[in-house]
C-alpha cells in the first residue's frame, strides 16, 4: 500500500518558533527583586497555577495575580513583569520563512502549544498567528501535550488523519505522543535539521528513530512555556 503523503505540519510553540535567547529582562526582575539567578522562571512557569492556567481551567489573569503574591508585587509592579517576562523571546525568523515558503507550496500549517490564554495576542504581536492555518492552544481546547485529545484536536481543526500529518516538537515525549496516534514525528534539535528532516519526509523518505525517542515513557503535563 502506498504510504500516505503528507499533507500537513504541525508546530509547538516555546523551544520551536519562539525562543528565549535573552535572559536580560528576568534577570534585572530577579535583581531587582533579590531573587536566585533563574528562579523567576521557576515561579512562573514551574507552579502548579501554571499548570492550571494552560489547562485552561483558571482565567490567565488568575496565574498572574498568583504570581504577584508569590513575589509581594503591587499591581503596578505586577503589570510591569508581566510585560517584561516575554520580552527576551525570539521569534526563528529562519524557520518561520520555511513555513512561509512551505505553505505557499499548498502545505497546511498548524500550531499546537502547550500554553495559557496570553498566547495568541503574543502570537499577533509576534507576526506568527497568520503564518498558520489553525492554532491549537491548550488553554482553548482544555487539553496539554502529551495527551491524545491534544494532538485529535488539531488534527480535527485540520480536517486531516494522522499518517497525513508530521509534528514537531522539542520534547521527545511529545513526539512519542504524536507518533502514537500514526503522526510522523520529528524531534526539533535546530532549524537545520529539522528542516531537512521534514523536506526528507515530504519527498517520501522516513525518519530514523532513535532509541531513546522510541522509548520515551509517558510523562505528566510539562509545566513549562511550549
Amino acid at each position: 500500500m502506498r504510504a500516505q503523503r503528507i499533507k500537513a505540519a504541525i508546530f509547538d510553540y516555546g523551544g520551536v518558533l519562539v525562543r528565549t535567547e535573552d535572559q536580560g529582562p528576568r534577570a534585572a526582575w530577579e535583581r531587582k527583586l533579590g531573587m536566585a539567578p533563574g528562579s523567576l522562571t521557576t515561579t512562573v512557569h514551574d507552579e502548579e497555577v501554571w499548570v492550571e492556567a494552560q489547562k485552561g481551567s483558571i482565567p490567565s489573569a488568575t496565574h498572574w495575580q498568583a504570581v504577584g503574591k508569590a513575589l509581594a508585587l503591587s499591581d503596578v509592579q505586577l503589570q510591569l513583569l508581566r510585560k517584561a517576562f516575554y520580552g527576551g523571546d525570539v521569534p526563528n525568523h529562519r524557520l518561520l520563512a520555511a513555513i512561509d515558503a512551505l505553505r505557499g507550496k499548498g502545505l497546511k500549517t498548524g500550531l499546537l502549544s502547550n500554553f495559557s490564554s496570553d498566547l495568541r495576542g503574543m502570537l499577533q504581536a509576534q507576526n506568527i498567528l497568520g503564518r498558520f492555518d489553525h492554532i491549537a492552544i491548550s488553554a482553548e481546547i482544555g487539553v496539554m501535550k502529551p495527551h491524545a485529545a491534544a494532538y485529535e484536536a488539531i488534527l480535527g481543526m485540520l480536517g486531516l488523519p494522522a499518517p497525513a500529518c508530521v509534528f514537531i516538537d522539542d520534547l521527545p515525549v511529545n513526539v512519542a505522543a504524536a507518533r502514537a496516534l500514526g503522526m510522523h514525528g520529528i524531534v526539533f534539535e535546530d532549524p537545520v535539521s529539522s528542516l531537512e528532516k521534514l523536506n526528507g519526509l515530504l519527498h517520501g523518505q522516513p525518519q530514523a528513530v532513535s532509541s531513546a525517542e522510541a522509548t520515551c515513557p509517558p510523562s505528566r503535563s510539562p509545566k513549562r512555556q511550549q
